[in-house]
């Protein structure tokens, strides 16, 4: 049984992920440049944790933004809010760009919006962003729009009524015809 998409529900769910994602990948991020340029370490040991933590954050995000039914809204909603912080950050005011990228650091933690610094939240949400709207556009087109119950409206399984006097109803498998050659 298949389930009617929910973009707007998406929408939501994409914007939130969007945001906990960046944040757990800016402190993870953060976490890692400092254990290796600052302090110059390149054991494994120690900045495993960290790409594993990058690692687990986008698995989890590429999993809902995955989900079928949300999958359109989600992505739109993940991506618009990468897009838009991302241009924001590059041209609002320093002070205020700066204010920004606070609402992306884990409170309490070293308040450099790496991540949003770079430029790349901006590749990332274009991307996103027009992923969501072609899968929204295709949600769209694929949805039935007859309601239950009203002329036109076809649900998977069922036999479609006469089309000409006597027959007992339509089928489309019966056109092209089977096994033969096309008529040219």
């Amino acid at each position: 049984m298949t389930t009617k998409p929910n973009p707007v529900l998406g929408l939501l769910i994409g914007a939130v992920l969007a945001w906990g994602g960046a944040t757990a990948i800016n402190y993870a991020g953060i976490k890692l440049n400092v254990l290796r340029a600052a302090r110059f370490d390149n054991s494994l040991s120690d900045g495993l944790p960290w790409i594993l933590l990058i690692l687990a954050v986008s698995a989890v995000v590429g999993l809902v933004l995955s989900i079928r039914t949300i999958s359109g809204g989600a992505l739109v909603g993940a991506g618009g809010l990468l897009t838009a912080v991302g241009v924001a950050v590059f041209t609002l005011p320093l002070r205020q760009a700066f204010d920004l990228s606070k609402l992306f650091v884990i409170p309490g933690t070293n308040p450099t919006g790496y991540v949003l610094w770079d430029g790349s939240v901006i590749f990332v949400g274009a991307i996103l962003l027009v992923l969501g709207v072609r899968r929204w556009a295709t949600d769209a087109r694929s949805t039935p729009q007859a309601l239950p119950g009203s002329p036109g409206y076809y649900q998977p399984g069922q036999q479609l009524p006469p089309q000409y006097p006597g027959q007992q109803g339509a089928r489309q498998q019966d056109y092209p015809p089977r096994g033969g050659s096309q008529p040219r």
